[in-house]
């Protein structure tokens, strides 16, 4: 699987590459070097795990992590790699060693994420160039898919012990 990933670094420059699952992991550390750099991106963002906070297609503007990455708030859009993909879901929990991230469509939380896995986090959403995230209560909005996963977590860990018996 190839991702095709085009990223407007300047108003002058746009860089597009095609990545396979050994590209992404060598060119993750240039694409957080070129965040760093020019302070945010905008990334097409296609699929429908955060959908309804979400449109299936849209472009997601990225800026780099805080210095100290547990500063980045629960509930915050983080982008990170995971195998060939670049994948932006919501941060729901931390553990010491890794981060708990969750797609707002999907009902159970992706694997955990190291930090290192991490490129930025989401600060806008845009759908023909007009800003369509984040809405004036996304505050609240945010807070409860964070209570959503955690309320979840029980019934995802019977279900798991239901699978196991079979």
């Amino acid at each position: 699987m190839t991702l095709t990933l085009t990223l407007t670094l300047t108003l002058t420059l746009t860089l597009t590459l095609t990545l396979t699952s050994t590209l992404l992991s060598a060119w993750l550390p240039i694409l957080q070097e070129a965040l760093t750099r020019e302070g945010r991106f905008r990334f097409p963002l296609h699929g429908t795990s955060m959908r309804p906070t979400l449109p299936t297609a849209c472009e997601i503007e990225i800026v780099p992590l805080p210095a100290a990455v547990e500063d980045v708030p629960l509930g915050a859009l983080i982008v990170y790699a995971h195998g060939d993909a670049l994948i932006a879901h919501r941060l729901v929990r931390r553990t010491a060693a890794a981060w708990i991230v969750q797609g707002d469509g999907r009902l159970a939380p992706d694997r955990p994420v190291a930090p290192g896995q991490v490129l930025g986090a989401v600060v806008a959403a845009y759908a023909d160039d007009r800003r369509i995230w984040p809405r004036r209560a996304e505050g609240l909005v945010r807070w409860l898919w964070i209570a959503r996963h955690h309320a979840l977590r029980p019934a995802r860990a019977a279900w798991r012990r239901v699978r196991g018996r079979r």
